[in-house]
């Protein structure tokens, strides 16, 4: 555990250390990402735009779901939303076009709007996402909204992610027979080793396999979808199921020293393969008969789009760090 770490735990212990910690680094060190309203140019006078500006911590799917929630509170207040991947640069951001892009949210997932993010910045009414020193988390949804599951899929709607993408998976699918498999999602590496606060703690290799015995003997042998990043946790189950595991790639992180997060150790130019075949593997987990999961980004986005229909869905709840 590096040292910034063991400071923010201690903080996090006294709320009222916390939280004058939190806006006095807001207001010393992030001044230029607080809320501001701005009138940047005379287009679309009756248009109110709202400008996401992600956050570079979240990971592909922290992302993409931290935007829906952004989504849903800009519609609630009768904002027309555009996420803003490319002035403002998350982990995936290469330094090269992907399809013509370089707006990473597009190398991914449609806009929530038709206007083009040089339009928006030429535009009358403009309102960029940032803190406030009473809603200095966001999205933050105001105390007259809460963000549903239902809102969060109709966002997903306006917003999806790339046809290409979803044909990638869909072709993956429907060749391989995941829609029978058990899906077995475990992260590993930073997320484990690292602790992120405000995150839940994951639950171990050994752990998952035991509840996967379960469901085996309740629901007959058959294929596992084993969704990790970590090479360890593949060859842990790979070495206990044999060719019952089952994943649609081989993109794992091997030998990780737990000294750093993941975004900071992937080479800048495989950024885009990399959040690429996650979200492929993400979609799949989606479309399996069964899922055992951590709360995570990941699951989360797996059982947004899997709306209900998994026969029998184990979510670990194991605490937070």
């Amino acid at each position: 555990m590096n040292l910034k770490h063991r400071i923010g735990m201690i903080a996090r212990s006294n709320s009222i250390i916390w939280e004058l910690a939190k806006r006095v680094e807001l207001l010393v060190f992030s001044r230029n990402r607080r809320r501001q309203d701005k009138h940047f140019g005379p287009l679309n006078p009756s248009v109110k735009f709202s400008v996401y500006r992600p956050e570079r911590s979240h990971g592909l799917l922290a992302f993409y779901l931290s935007g829906l929630g952004y989504i849903c509170i800009s519609k609630h207040e009768g904002f027309t939303p555009i996420i803003d991947a490319e002035n403002y640069r998350t982990q995936y951001n290469v330094d090269f076009p992907v399809n013509g892009t370089r707006n990473a949210w597009e190398y991914y997932f449609e806009q929530p709007c038709s206007y083009s993010l040089d339009e928006v910045y030429n535009s009358r009414n403009v309102r960029l996402s940032g803190w406030t020193l009473r809603r200095n988390v966001l999205p933050f949804p105001p105390p007259s909204l809460e963000i549903t599951d239902d809102m969060m899929r109709d966002a997903m709607r306006d917003a999806p992610v790339k046809k290409y993408i979803r044909d990638i998976a869909g072709e993956k699918v429907n060749h391989d027979g995941i829609n029978e498999m058990i899906g077995v999602f475990v992260r590993g590496t930073d997320y484990a080793l690292l602790k992120p606060s405000g995150h839940h703690i994951p639950p171990t290799a050994e752990q998952a396999s035991l509840k996967l015995d379960e469901f085996l003997v309740r629901f007959g042998e058959r294929k596992i979808f084993l969704a990790t990043e970590d090479g360890n946790i593949y060859d842990f189950f790979k070495n206990k199921y044999g060719n019952m595991i089952y994943t649609t790639d081989h993109n794992l992180i091997r030998n990780y020293s737990g000294r750093d997060y993941l975004a900071n150790i992937i080479d800048a130019g495989d950024r885009y393969k990399f959040g690429l075949d996650y979200l492929v593997k993400m979609i799949c987990l989606s479309e399996c008969k069964y899922i055992i999961a951590s709360p995570a980004g990941g699951s989360r986005f797996a059982r947004l789009l899997n709306n209900g229909r998994y026969e029998e869905e184990h979510i670990f709840s194991l605490g937070m760090y």
